[in-house]
């Protein structure tokens, strides 16, 4: 069978009626297939994606289920799942390539943020690994500090990525003024000349601004620093060229 379904955007998963389950194991059974509650409730779900096809989307699951290596003839929710994701994603491609893909309908797509996998990154190791403990719905204190710590390292190892943030291997392969590598606020102290530090837009004091990493804090001055478009709010992690002064004060000699 050939089918094309366009689904539109799915409402809230509820309880099949007592019509659709009927429908739903009359239809299994002529098949040879026979559903435990859960997978009718799947196999319901997915139908209720397609209220003007619902014929051509059952009979679409049915061949797709008979094509898979089921073990058993009785369906539990993880078969029906897998076929269904498989049908969704397969929508979906198509949706995409097709010239109406510009439409809210396909541009548009709520996830459910407790579904996205959460990964944290670790700059020991300097690699991804998921988050595999339970999602708490209320954060607890040092969640919020978590998050910007995990959202800067982020992006200074995105950052350690590029060729002109990178140390190279071989000082002749890059001079110092192609070398752009980022320091540390806390290796700051006792450096010389112009350095590039990442740093996060705060005022730990009023009318005073200050760059924040991981590691401390400095005062900046941006009394000296060039002018381009760009719109820089507190909170914001930004990369900025200057020199630490002998007064403590990071003066800012190009903007982020």
């Amino acid at each position: 069978h050939s089918h094309s379904l366009s689904p539109p955007p799915p409402s809230p998963m509820a309880a099949p009626s007592a019509a659709m389950r009927k429908k739903l194991q009359r239809k299994f059974r002529l098949r040879g297939f026979t559903l435990k509650v859960d997978a009718l409730e799947e196999a319901a779900a997915f139908l209720a994606r397609f209220p003007d096809a619902e014929d051509e989307a059952l009979d679409l699951l049915l061949d797709e289920l008979d094509k898979e290596p089921l073990k058993s003839s009785i369906l539990d929710r993880d078969a029906v799942r897998r076929v269904v994701s498989l049908l969704v994603e397969a929508e979906e491609a198509v949706d995409a390539a097709s010239p109406s893909a510009t439409s809210v309908q396909s541009a548009l797509r709520v996830v459910d943020s407790f579904v996205v996998p959460r990964f944290h990154y670790d700059p020991i190791k300097k690699v991804f690994y998921e988050h595999t403990g339970r999602l708490a719905l209320h954060g607890e204190a040092g969640d919020k500090a978590a998050l910007y710590r995990d959202r800067y390292q982020v992006l200074l190892q995105r950052l350690a990525r590029d060729k002109y943030f990178s140390k190279p291997a071989f000082e002749s392969v890059m001079t110092e003024n192609e070398s752009c590598e980022i320091t540390s606020i806390q290796s700051l102290v006792g450096c010389t000349g112009r350095r590039w530090i990442m740093g996060v837009i705060s005022q730990l004091e009023e009318r005073q601004f200050y760059l924040e990493d991981l590691t401390g804090a400095v005062p900046i001055d941006l009394a000296n620093a060039k002018i381009t478009s760009g719109f820089f709010v507190e909170n914001t992690v930004i990369v900025a060229e200057g020199e630490l002064l002998s007064s403590g004060i990071f003066q800012v000699c190009c903007p982020p």
